[in-house]
């Protein structure tokens, strides 16, 4: 039985990704998406009216525009009704940062706007074809491996359309140089997503160990906190709620004392499989330090997150009545953004309802932070 005991805890100290919050809260976010900063696109941006305007030289400065399929003037519209586009785009990314839909659409215009390059280029080899790479690279390390892909398969698609219309528009077909320029262009960009999902992997694994904690399993202070800042700026920007729970360990210093540390960390540990086994996979547990933890529940009215608290109680409750431990969970509970709209504030305030409830609660008390009394008071912890 020692052994096996030995053997199960082992395998909770292991990092369990199952316990780390839904990537869609993350910055790094779901399926492999990047949330980068407004900075950072604006980069992008910037290089998107440098390929503008090199484009617009190209077609109207390289003096053979006789191969042209459609007419200079409309060649202008359409780049007009771009640099709208991307201006219009620059100007929400400014206001809204973290938008999904909008990085694909500017993609997706890149690779229409090259794509009629390419149709109309006037010499034998494209030299636009170049700028797909831009596109799929660009995009690709800028917003993660889902983006990546996305802007490969569209670009490989664009390619053949392009190359299609070429030919059916009688235009000098497709060379030996166009084919070999298509293959390097393809083998580069194959190859490069090959190491970017291998230096993904890499970065995902270290970012998960340095947020984790080691004991538990669960997210560290420091995953908790970046991850709450990137959850509170999706509910600032799209609104939506979130519950937030702060749990303290009654009488967990006297089970160290009596029964050694060993045993503590077995109540930590199995503490943690009992948050987990009440939550979603989209909510966030976190060891805040020590024997006191943290729960953020996206999309979670505070009433529902007093029924999971309530669940949390009972099991921990009934897991420490068999091995005659007098251990409890006193809960404190609040609501983003009613009682704050960032981690720091909603924690003062989810904190003063756990001091409440510890001072006047002989043990395992619930106090929401919407039906404390007015003159309870911060606790200083």
């Amino acid at each position: 039985m020692d052994a096996q005991n030995s053997r199960l805890n082992s395998e909770r100290r292991a990092p369990d990704p199952r316990r780390m919050p839904d990537r869609r809260i993350l910055k790094t976010l779901a399926d492999g998406m990047r949330f980068p900063t407004f900075q950072e696109q604006s980069v992008q941006f910037l290089t998107r009216y440098l390929f503008f305007i090199l484009g617009w030289a190209f077609f109207h400065l390289t003096g053979t525009p006789a191969n042209l399929h459609l007419s200079l003037s409309a060649i202008n519209t359409i780049f007009s009704v771009y640099f709208v586009f991307n201006t219009l785009a620059f100007w929400h990314a400014w206001h809204v940062p973290m938008h999904p839909l909008r990085y694909r659409l500017a993609m997706w215009a890149d690779i229409a706007l090259v794509a009629t390059c390419v149709v109309n280029d006037p010499y034998d080899i494209p030299p636009s074809l170049v700028v797909f790479i831009m596109i799929v690279l660009g995009n690709g390390m800028r917003y993660g491996m889902r983006m990546f892909g996305e802007a490969l398969m569209g670009s490989f698609a664009a390619v053949m359309i392009a190359l299609s219309l070429r030919i059916a528009y009688g235009n000098q077909g497709v060379s030996v140089g166009m084919l070999f320029l298509n293959l390097f262009g393809g083998i580069v960009l194959v190859y490069a997503y090959i190491l970017m999902s291998r230096i993904e992997s890499a970065r995902h694994l270290l970012e998960r160990s340095s947020k984790q904690d080691t004991l538990t399993g669960l997210m560290n202070r420091r995953g908790l906190i970046e991850t709450a800042d990137a959850l509170f700026d999706r509910i600032e920007t799209y609104g939506g709620m979130a519950s937030v729970m702060f749990i303290d360990l009654d009488q967990f210093k006297r089970v160290n004392d009596e029964h050694g540390h060993a045993k503590g960390d077995e109540v930590l540990r199995r503490f943690a499989d009992i948050l987990y086994e009440n939550i979603r996979s989209a909510d966030i547990a976190a060891r805040y330090g020590g024997d006191e933890f943290v729960i953020l529940m996206p999309e979670t009215r505070i009433e529902d997150g007093e029924q999971v608290a309530q669940r949390i109680q009972a099991s921990f409750v009934a897991w420490c009545a068999e091995r005659a431990y007098q251990c409890s969970a006193s809960i404190g509970l609040g609501e983003a953004p009613r009682d704050g709209r960032s981690l720091e504030p909603i924690l003062d305030k989810v904190d003063a309802a756990l001091y409440h409830t510890k001072a006047n609660a002989e043990s395992g008390g619930l106090q929401r932070v919407d039906k404390l009394p007015r003159t309870a008071t911060p606790a200083t912890r």
